[in-house]
């Protein structure tokens, strides 16, 4: 027994000074004071069914309470942190997700005790395409003696991408706004087309020349009485 004891007395001290060095790491984290902390993450979403595409707004964010040793906390990268909500074999149509614990890539060490909001609703739709007719949005009014003629847009559609469902009630769709406010004369502009739809991108005709004719209003004919007086002056 003895003998067996004092077999290998380098490989021994080693592994004893391993598990005291173990026990040691392992007591000063348990001896260390618990700390919470609040912190706003990214919300991601992974694995979206394919030709499907998400047709509801998301929160950018969520907000975490989490609990864990002083040390842990404070070395944590927010950075590096998000909510993922998983859409694998995600029916059509919506669904409300519920983010759990295990949905916040934080480490072994650090707990997550709170999450909000806590459910996510998300819409899934087919995806689908379709052109349409680009209108210019104009605002204001030209100066006084002059009216609006005529207005042209190149190129004259956009095509869209998107939820199927979304695009199927959509008619027309819009440049960003373009001042004609005091304006005396004709001009061209490049716009943008906006697309206040979630889920829908313009594919082509993202950008556009919008061409705006003016022309002076004719002046109003003088009445005799008028006209007497001007021969007066």
């Amino acid at each position: 027994m003895a003998s067996s004891l004092l077999r290998n007395p380098g490989t021994k001290i080693l592994s004893l000074a391993i598990a005291i060095l173990i026990w040691f790491v392992f007591s000063a984290q348990q001896r260390e004071r618990i700390s919470e902390r609040t912190y706003r993450i990214p919300l991601s979403v992974a694995n979206v069914p394919p030709k499907t595409v998400i047709a509801s707004p998301l929160p950018p964010t969520v907000e975490v309470r989490l609990r864990g040793p002083f040390t842990a906390l404070r070395q944590l990268d927010p950075d590096k942190l998000e909510a993922v909500i998983d859409l694998a074999d995600a029916p059509l149509g919506q669904k409300v997700y519920r983010l759990a614990p295990e949905d916040i890539n934080v480490p072994p060490e650090v707990e997550v005790i709170a999450i909000a909001p806590s459910e996510v609703r998300v819409a899934v739709d087919a995806t689908d395409e379709k052109s349409l007719p680009i209108v210019a949005r104009l605002t204001g009014d030209p100066a006084e003696g002059f009216e609006l003629a005529e207005v042209s847009i190149e190129p004259r559609v956009a095509h869209l991408f998107g939820p199927a469902s979304t695009l199927s009630r959509m008619t027309s769709v819009e440049t960003d706004p373009i001042s004609l406010a005091g304006r005396e004369a004709s001009f061209s502009m490049p716009a943008t087309v906006l697309i206040d739809a979630p889920g829908v991108r313009v594919r082509e005709g993202q950008v556009v020349t919008v061409s705006v004719r003016l022309r002076a209003l004719p002046r109003p004919e003088p009445t005799p009485r008028t006209a007497s007086r001007e021969r007066r002056q």
